[in-house]
Order: C-alpha cells, then sequence, then structure tokens
C-alpha cells in the first residue's frame, strides 16, 4: 500500500481522536504510520540497502519480483503478541499505539482484497508468519 494512504488515514484518526486524548492521540499515527519500518528493515539485512528512498523505489516498483520477504512487525506472531500485551496492560499510551497499528493492518488487508479482485498479480510478498518464514529459510 502507497505511504500516503497510511499517511492519511492516520493523520485524520488522529484528529479525531485529539479532543480526548489531548497529545497522546499522536501515538496514533506514531506506529499507524511508521510501523512499515520492517521493510526498510528488511532491506538492510537481508540486501544491505542503507538508502531509505532507494529502499522505497524498490518496494513500489511493482514490476520488481521480490517473494517471502519478512516485515517483522506484518508477521501474525508480533500482531498477536502486541494485542495480547495491550489488552492484558489497559495501558492508554499502548491501546492508542494498537488503534493506529490496527488502522494500518485494515489498510492493508483492503489492499490485498482489491488487488486480489481486479486479478492484480502481486510480483511483491511477504511472509505472514515468523515461524513459517524462519522453517522456509
Amino acid at each position: 500500500m502507497y505511504l500516503r494512504y497510511h499517511f492519511l488515514s492516520c493523520i485524520i484518526l488522529t484528529l479525531l481522536l485529539l479532543p480526548f486524548f489531548s497529545y497522546y492521540s499522536f501515538l496514533v499515527f506514531a506506529l499507524g504510520f511508521f510501523i512499515d519500518i520492517d521493510h526498510y528493515l528488511y532491506d538492510l539485512i537481508r540486501h544491505k540497502k542503507f538508502d531509505l528512498i532507494e529502499v522505497y523505489k524498490r518496494h513500489m516498483d511493482k514490476n520488481q519480483v521480490i517473494k517471502d520477504q519478512l516485515h517483522i512487525f506484518h508477521t501474525i506472531e508480533f500482531i498477536s503478541l502486541f494485542i495480547l500485551i495491550t489488552l492484558l496492560s489497559g495501558n492508554i499510551y499502548l491501546l492508542l499505539l494498537s488503534t493506529g497499528f490496527v488502522l494500518h493492518l485494515i489498510l492493508d488487508c483492503i489492499y490485498n482484497i482489491n488487488s486480489i479482485r481486479n486479478n492484480i498479480i502481486e510480483n511483491q510478498t511477504r511472509a505472514f508468519s515468523l515461524i513459517s518464514w524462519l522453517h522456509r529459510n
């Protein structure tokens, strides 16, 4: 998904929550937008690519084939653990971070469903499970 959609949706939700949570509502933006740092971390570790712009262009190039990428913050293990810790802690800061995180994941799902619906073949895929990725690699 394009960063601009994550940016705009997180800004809108942050502004809607601002009257209720004051400046803490920016935590929604923080995790909702910056969670995609795992795309950069993957290229940094796997391909030794340090240039953020180059990594972004690589991920946005729909013709480039990149299969089974490990975006650690998008794995079911990380998502489950983060949501579980949030629910068990009852911490308002974690709740706001989780709100941004869930918004991000919903937008990613909408993008994936739209791609399937429009018969768009994805040349770039990511692992949905850390355990299965480790088993394959």
